[in-house]
Parts: structure tokens; sequence; C-alpha cells
């Protein structure tokens, strides 16, 4: 799933408040919390919707292990797709 591409929702508006992000999402008035990596990968996605280069870009950014961080990337992925904040091509 790395080799995806990742649309961020159009419907989506994202804050970044220092070390955390907040996502309201305008069709449902939800807002959603990311961590400091998952504000990171937001930001990549929105300028390149390539996963495998973001991921590969985090690593150079963060001190992280390749298979822990494409685990917690595939899984906020999975979790911005479920909320209808991205869509997975």
């Amino acid at each position: 799933m790395l080799n995806h591409k990742i649309h961020l929702s159009k419907d989506a508006l994202f804050q970044d408040i220092g070390d955390e992000g907040v996502i309201l999402d305008l069709k449902s008035s939800s807002y959603y919390g990311l961590d400091e990596i998952g504000v990171r990968l937001w930001q990549l996605l929105q300028d390149n919707p390539n996963l495998q280069a973001a991921c590969e870009k985090l690593l150079m950014e963060y001190d992280v292990q390749a298979e822990q961080l494409e685990h917690d990337a595939l899984k906020l992925v999975a979790q911005l797709a479920e909320a209808g904040l991205a869509t997975v091509e």
C-alpha cells in the first residue's frame, strides 16, 4: 500500500497547533487530532499524494525504524480513509 496515492479530502480543514494538529471534517462537523508525526505526514501528503515518498521523507526527519514508521503511516491512512478524510488510489 505504500506505493498508493493518498488524496486528502477537500472537505477537511487542517490546523497545525505546535506539535499537534486538528482536522475538521466539514461534512460531519467532527474533529480529529494528529500527533507531531501525523501532522508532518498530513503536510507531506498535501504537497504530494505519494505515500512512499512521504514515508521516505519522514525517515530522514525522524529517528524511527522504517518498519515502525510504515506500520504507523498505514494505520493512520486507514483511519483517515475510514473517517472519509482521505481516499486511497
